[in-house]
């Protein structure tokens, strides 16, 4: 069922309503005063806006309060009978509509000595009635959290896509893209008095979760702990006071984290967490060259992102004789006292590594080769020869190598959580020769 504004009974399996929409376009060079030149070949402005509805593929009948039978909600009565008993799981959302995105985009094309091509575009998307479960309290009763729509969040940014291509004399020809984007995520609203909601990313021990959706943040970001530093000696412990005069951290030894103490009240607990980094990178770039010599033909293939942190998470805590990162071999120790790596222990009485924070995250810039390809046509004389239209050769490299700092298997990291690296097997360099045959 579609309602005329979009919203939806999720009693059927389309996914998109019917939302206005339009485009605007003007070529400027074709107009009477556009001056004639050898240097702009090309001008169209672009204006568009539209609305696009998504029910996040929920399932039919979302709306509707759930029972169901058997298990817990069976009952013993006095005739010793077991009777198959039933319950809600979620109570019941009438409201419930499909979330909605309003798109504006403002742009040009543009054609610069008939071989330079620059594409340009801002645009700003507002997603209002975003759909994410309600979080209840277990006394209501209910074992699932229903759906609604308790959300608005805002993307903004630029597009540059720039494309050269020119034939040189009769035999060599060169074609090169590069793009480049930046986003700027928000979250505007989460509900009535609702500033954040908790991710549902966890670390193994921990009681924190990694992640927090709040208002005048991006989406998901990280969200734990500050460490200053290792403790480097029993004095830097008693330097670290609160205005008062007392230790902040009165039970750390020498190789524990100085944690920071943001709300100023002489303690470390849940409420000096803070923001830490974005898990969604706000910058993405790729390149693509091609060249074509004669019967040969090259292409490799590049893209990157800046901007984002990776929650390095595959040491586990819960297993005491789990394997450390590398770095631990620097720890702290009596013998090392100078180490910023913390002290191992397993007990962690100072949460050096149960709390999450900056200490885990890294820089998750990288710019990737992620295809280089080689080719050769046989001459056309052969292909009459033999009956064929076409034989290609190539030879073909994927993932050839990756620039980053981060010190992890991958930092296009996958998985079930964006952005945490759980030691998800790493994307494989792999070599590939073929033949393309056209009859």
């Amino acid at each position: 069922m579609i309602r005329r504004d979009g919203s939806s009974k999720f009693g059927s399996n389309n996914r998109y309503g019917i939302f206005p929409s339009g485009q605007l376009g003007w070529v400027v060079n074709r107009e009477k005063f556009f001056p004639k030149n050898k240097v702009l070949n090309n001008l169209k402005i672009r204006l568009s806006y539209g609305v696009v509805g998504n029910d996040m593929s929920l399932g039919d009948f979302q709306y509707e309060s759930i029972i169901t039978g058997g298990g817990a909600n069976s009952y013993v009565f006095g005739n010793d009978q077991l009777a198959i008993g039933y319950s809600t799981t979620s109570p019941a959302n009438p409201n419930l509509k499909w979330e909605q995105t309003s798109s504006f985009d403002v742009g040009f094309d543009a054609i610069l000595y008939n071989s330079l091509s620059v594409t340009f575009d801002y645009y700003s998307k507002k997603t209002t009635g975003m759909l994410e479960q309600v979080q209840i309290p277990g006394f209501a009763g209910y074992s699932a959290e229903p759906w609604a729509n308790i959300g608005d969040m805002t993307n903004k940014g630029i597009g540059v896509t720039l494309n050269y291509h020119k034939t040189f004399g009769k035999n060599f020809r060169l074609n090169a893209q590069g793009n480049f984007s930046y986003n700027k995520n928000e979250v505007t609203y989460l509900g009535q008095g609702k500033l954040y909601l908790n991710g549902g990313a966890t670390f193994q021990n921990s009681a924190y979760p990694l992640t927090r959706t709040a208002v005048g943040h991006a989406f998901d970001s990280f969200y734990g702990f500050e460490e200053l530093g290792v403790f480097h000696s029993q004095q830097e412990i008693n330097n670290y006071k609160d205005k008062n005069g007392n230790l902040i951290q009165p039970n750390a030894k020498p190789g524990d984290f100085k944690w920071a103490d943001l709300n100023g009240d002489g303690k470390i607990d849940q409420a000096d967490r803070t923001f830490l980094g974005k898990t969604i990178p706000p910058y993405t770039y790729g390149i693509t060259v091609n060249l074509g010599y004669k019967n040969w033909d090259f292409m490799v293939f590049g893209q990157g992102v800046w901007g984002n942190k990776i929650f390095q998470a595959y040491r586990r805590l819960d297993i005491t004789n789990a394997n450390y990162p590398i770095q631990a071999v620097n720890a702290w120790t009596i013998a090392n006292p100078n180490s910023n790596y913390p002290r191992l222990s397993d007990s962690d009485p100072n949460h050096n590594f149960s709390y999450p924070s900056n200490f885990y995250l890294q820089n998750g810039a990288y710019f990737r080769i992620k295809t280089i390809q080689v080719g050769y046509s046989l001459p056309k004389m052969w292909m009459d020869a033999i009956g064929f239209k076409s034989v290609r050769i190539f030879g073909s490299i994927s993932n050839l190598f990756t620039l980053t700092h981060y010190t992890g298997y991958d930092p296009e990291v996958g998985g079930s959580s964006y952005g945490i690296d759980r030691g998800i097997y790493p994307q494989a360099r792999t070599f590939l020769f073929g033949v393309n045959v056209g009859i």
